[in-house]
């Protein structure tokens, strides 16, 4: 395998090859079998149309492609394949006909059939609709019934269903004219920003029904989907350079009660400790003199005050003195649907007096330990509190390179829709990254061992390459771009790690430049595929393009694949001097000094 596979995305596993068509005015391509990035006269109308079955945990089941046919003609397309799910437990056919001879039409069929029983949260087609140029829109939704409803896609992320029992949408982009009708069971919508994805999601099942549940062998499933496009596509929005003063945020290292907490070159960076009332003064070691953000988790059958202040304790004997501390009680590391039903006990806003309490001469934060998800379906009493605080994870649902690349875009949604919430009070991230830290969705995180792109797993291969580089610097410019106080950019051990032994990744110099422009006050570079923040001090930026763009002036330092070695053995790599080529290829990572 090419090593150029290894150095930008941390592994030797191929990635799944695209096939581009055009059809006249529509276009599309095909990823792993799924249909992808469908678009009429070059405007977006289908970010995705896929048909995965999700596991009682909301994994991914494994699917084997074992007949593929494709036949396109200039305004004609046939796509046959057939598939197998978790290891033959289904069998399935999915059939796109498309046609831009009188108008556009695009119509999909699924079918699917167990051959033993099989448990699944859910099984069948899943259409997730753009954001740019659909947020906020007038939608026209057609009931099972036949009856209309007249209603919009949200604005703010919605923490539920914005739209039930669906069979039909029709809904303009760019003045054109999107008609989609569902067929074989009953759809309906959420809003998939809330996990950082950068669209809205139809679906079958209805959530309201039973899950999990089985399917019985010789049980088949079938379903269609037909997308119709007509009318004219109007002048498009010109989206100029963003060139916008923000603050450049604080950098926190995450980590675990027990964890290692020392990492070289960036030993002093400040700890955003996880822990519980069995905090012990070891696990504390080397902190004393760094800035300490306690995520407290409580346990069922502890009292919250009296745990707080066991906690508080052992910190003093350990000479720490916490500046944030969040606490949460253990059963609201799980989702919950927005109506409940809720965990017995203390929420989360409940605990802010008994931990400004423990703690007197620390902030007192609130919000949850996982995806902005859990923070919208429990809003914070952010005004009892000195600041909110939430994580995210770009593979909750898709793992492939473009879906989390997208999740970018979903990054100021969430952070201006958390600032509502949150009342004005400062937003402190907690761990931002690819993988997933912990599963509120299910009995734990997916494993990994092949180091594929799998939803839901901790062990994500791109960690290791540059892919995790280029994607920090985004997700740090994006969280400065809405006034983000601070956010954790990694761990300090395991699978979300900076590096492992002598080797460091990419994203350890990403997490050391970060931190030195902490409090910074600097400009918000997106133009062109080139995304960053630079200040008088220096600045960071990263192409993000698919074409090499020229090196911005002021800089010192290209993280690429031709520097990739040195960068890997060497903490000081930024300090020293570095050759400087014309060119960013995608991916590149520039280093600033000095730049205005």
């Amino acid at each position: 395998m090419p090593e150029d596979l290894h150095i930008n995305y941390g592994t030797v596993m191929g990635i799944p090859p695209a096939r581009n068509i055009a059809l006249g005015p529509l276009s599309l391509a095909l990823v792993a079998g799924d249909l992808v990035g469908v678009r009429y006269h070059g405007v977006e109308v289908l970010r995705r149309l896929a048909y995965p079955v999700r596991d009682a945990d909301w994994g991914t089941m494994a699917v084997e492609t074992l007949a593929e046919t494709v036949d396109a003609g200039p305004a004609q397309l046939r796509y046959d394949r057939t598939f197998a799910v978790e290891d033959g437990a289904l069998r399935g056919r999915f059939l796109v006909t498309a046609s831009t001879t009188d108008t556009a039409r695009l119509s999909a069929r699924l079918t699917l059939t167990a051959t033993r029983d099989v448990t699944v949260n859910r099984a069948g087609f899943v259409v997730l609709h753009p954001v740019a140029g659909v947020a906020g829109q007038p939608l026209k939704v057609t009931h099972s019934d036949g009856s209309l409803r007249d209603t919009h896609f949200p604005t703010a992320i919605s923490p539920g269903q914005p739209v039930f029992d669906i069979s039909g949408l029709a809904h303009a982009i760019q003045g054109f004219q999107v008609d989609l009708a569902f067929g074989g069971d009953v759809f309906e919508m959420e809003d998939q920003r809330n996990w950082s994805d950068a669209s809205f999601k139809t679906y079958c099942r209805p959530l309201a029904r039973p899950r999990p549940y089985v399917l019985h062998a010789g049980d088949e499933i079938g379903q269609e989907i037909v997308l119709s496009l007509s009318g004219t596509v109007g002048p498009r929005a010109t989206q100029g350079k963003v060139n916008r003063k923000v603050t450049c945020p604080g950098i926190a290292l995450a980590a675990d009660a027990g964890d290692r907490l020392d990492v070289v070159g960036l030993s002093d960076l400040p700890i955003a400790l996880r822990c519980g009332p069995a905090l012990s003064v070891g696990d504390l070691a080397g902190l004393p003199t760094r800035d300490v953000t306690l995520e407290i988790v409580l346990p069922d059958g502890h009292d919250p005050g009296a745990a707080l202040h066991l906690i508080a304790r052992t910190c003093a004997g350990a000479g720490v003195l916490p500046r944030h501390v969040v606490a949460l009680p253990a059963t609201y590391l799980a989702s919950h649907q927005p109506d409940g039903p809720w965990p017995d006990g203390p929420a989360p806003r409940d605990l802010i007096a008994l931990v400004r309490a423990a703690f007197p001469d620390a902030r007192a934060g609130t919000g949850v330990l996982t995806n902005f998800t859990e923070l919208n379906r429990c809003p914070p009493d952010a005004i009892a509190a000195d600041f909110v605080t939430f994580s995210t994870t770009a593979i909750v649902h898709a793992a492939d390179d473009l879906s989390v690349l997208q999740t970018l875009e979903a990054l100021p949604h969430i952070l201006s829709s958390a600032k509502h919430l949150g009342a004005g009070r400062p937003l402190r991230l907690g761990l931002v990254s690819i993988g997933m830290r912990v599963n509120p969705y299910g009995r734990d995180v997916a494993a990994n061992p092949n180091l594929e792109r799998i939803a839901m797993a901790k062990d994500d291969p791109r960690q290791r390459g540059l892919f995790a580089a280029a994607w920090a610097v985004g997700a740090w410019a994006e969280i400065a771009g809405e006034g983000g106080e601070s956010l954790c950019l990694g761990m300090t051990q395991g699978p979300l790690a900076l590096g492992s032994g002598s080797t460091l990744y990419p994203i350890h110099h990403v997490v050391r430049a970060a931190a030195d422009l902490a409090g910074h006050a600097a400009h918000k570079v997106d133009a062109g595929g080139l995304i960053g923040l630079v200040s008088l001090g220096g600045g960071m930026v990263v192409n993000l393009g698919h074409a090499p763009l020229p090196v911005p002036k002021g800089t010192t330092h290209v993280l690429s694949a031709d520097t990739f070695a040195a960068a890997s053995a060497d903490h000081a790599w930024l300090q020293k001097p570095g050759q400087v080529p014309a060119d960013m290829p995608p991916f590149a990572v520039a280093f600033l000094r000095g730049a205005a």
